[in-house]
């Protein structure tokens, strides 16, 4: 899944360009929740991320095809729901006693990029329900969900380029949060997992 999640940071760019973009970023994004189910949860949810990311393709090919609002609301607020599953899986799986291990640093991270992904998500609902919340100056449109991923990062990072400025009130609450949550997520989780490190090194010698 970690791997899966990274390399959807240079396969979403391609979203913004073809057909093929956009239906390998959704194929991408549906690989992440199942891997990611895969590894933190029992098969049967498994079996039903699968069912819905299946038909969450076919119907974003159908909405590629003939774009409507309320599939692309459908599709966002599904990733969302599923991203937000996710996160709260794994972070059960990181966070549970025992000594710390390779894979609970790959958790950690996997949980960092899966932030970055669930505010994109967010902002682009925000986009399609408000248009004009964010902006791109000197460039006339909407913002795109590749260019919300970009910023998404950036916020979450906090590099804050201002290459995507948001606009209106809501979005800039958003954003501000996703600037907060960069900056504590880190730390209290690091924070944890030395605690935890200390703490299971203590018990033999008790």
């Amino acid at each position: 899944m970690l791997i899966l999640l990274v390399g959807n940071l240079f396969i979403l760019p391609l979203a913004q360009f073809a057909t093929w973009g956009r239906l390998l970023a959704r194929s991408i994004l549906s690989l992440i929740i199942i891997s990611g189910l895969l590894a933190a949860a029992r098969f049967r949810y498994v079996a039903l991320a699968a069912a819905l990311s299946l038909g969450s393709l076919v119907m974003g090919w159908v909405d590629m095809e003939r774009p409507n609002l309320y599939r692309d609301l459908f599709n966002d607020f599904y990733s969302l729901l599923f991203i937000g599953v996710l996160v709260v899986l794994i972070l059960q799986q990181v966070l549970r006693g025992g000594p710390i291990t390779p894979r609970r640093v790959q958790g950690s991270v996997a949980i960092y990029l899966l932030l970055g992904l669930l505010w994109a998500i967010s902002y682009e609902i925000v986009e399609l329900l408000e248009p004009g919340s964010f902006a791109l100056p000197f460039t006339k449109g909407n913002v795109s969900l590749p260019q919300l991923a970009y910023f998404s990062f950036t916020t979450l990072t906090t590099l804050g380029f201002g290459d995507v400025l948001p606009v209106r009130p809501f979005a800039r609450s958003l954003v501000v949060l996703e600037a907060l949550m960069g900056q504590l997520f880190p730390v209290v989780l690091i924070t944890r997992l030395v605690t935890m490190e200390i703490e299971h090194h203590r018990r033999p010698d008790q």
